[in-house]
């Protein structure tokens, strides 16, 4: 029963590394080689598609916002002249080199993820304890009453082992996709990168374009959050340290509390711990926005 108990946990375990693995190979993919690189090619193809519309709502804009400020042409002075023609200009440039801009975003996010993975160290850590074997080896090595008593605590303690399985599943599973939609965001912003884009040809409406470009860096560096929290979670998983320690104890001596307090500190701290960084992976977004003021 004892030795169940541990190999439960440990398969538990073993999926919760899978889940880091393909996690980290997913916070160090770029748009550009996903799948190989056919949803950008894609995306590249919409974003040129939609230039020319983009190319008319900046005109459109532009005119507007021209005409509004502008009651009589003898009074413009070759200044003023000049400020619109750079403007309408530069909101163009935008427009055409969408692609470069919005990929330079993504550079600045894959250099800082690339940087917070360098103390990252191994993601295939989780491991049961040492003390936590151990102590299921002295109860198996007890007295035949002590056994026969680790047994029957021995259920529920696998009951708890299972839902704190189960629990460390479902929160891989979670992360894993949460970090896959990633992408989905990506590339509908930078498909449809010139419609928000030509709002900078006027000023009245240039605020979409500036909470589009802000919006796409939260997502750009989503992917850091994400980064941080984990190499955060790997270094705590990696210690000894308890949520709470003085469970070791719980139940009074002899070798079945022993095993119950230490098993049901860590099938409880891992499973904590798991819903913890899936809380904040899951609201990674929301962080960035907060940052950025979005």
């Amino acid at each position: 029963m004892e030795q169940g108990i541990i190999d439960l946990l440990q398969n538990g375990l073993n999926f919760w590394n899978a889940a880091f693995g393909d996690i980290q190979t997913h916070l160090q993919t770029t748009p550009d080689t996903f799948a190989n690189g056919s949803p950008w090619g894609v995306i590249l193809q919409i974003n040129h598609g939609l230039q020319g519309i983009g190319y008319g709502l900046l005109i459109l804009f532009f005119l507007m916002s021209f005409f509004k400020t502008t009651s009589n042409f003898k009074e413009l002075s070759l200044q003023q002249i000049f400020g619109w023609l750079v403007r309408f200009i530069l909101a163009k440039m935008l427009i055409d080199y969408s692609i470069e801009i919005l990929n330079f975003f993504i550079s600045v996010s894959m250099g800082v993820n690339h940087t917070i993975f360098q103390f990252s160290g191994d993601f295939s850590m989780a491991q049961v304890p040492q003390n936590v074997i151990d102590a299921a080896t002295n109860l198996q090595s007890g007295e035949w009453f002590e056994r026969l008593g680790g047994f029957f605590q021995g259920i529920p303690l696998a009951l708890l082992a299972a839902i704190g399985s189960l629990v460390i599943w479902v929160c891989g599973i979670m992360m894993v996709t949460v970090v896959y939609l990633r992408f989905f965001r990506l590339f509908i912003y930078s498909a449809i990168a010139p419609l928000p884009l030509a709002a900078f040809g006027s000023p009245e409406t240039s605020s979409t374009g500036k909470h589009f470009l802000k919006a796409y860096a939260a997502v750009c560096l989503e992917i850091c959050v994400i980064a941080l929290a984990c190499v955060i979670f790997n270094a705590m998983v990696s210690t000894t340290a308890e949520l709470f320690p003085s469970w070791n104890n719980i139940g009074g001596d002899g070798v079945n509390a022993e095993f119950w307090g230490i098993t049901l500190n860590f099938i409880l701290t891992m499973a904590l711990q798991s819903v913890m960084l899936t809380v904040v992976v899951t609201s990674a977004n929301k962080f960035i926005r907060e940052i950025l003021g979005t």
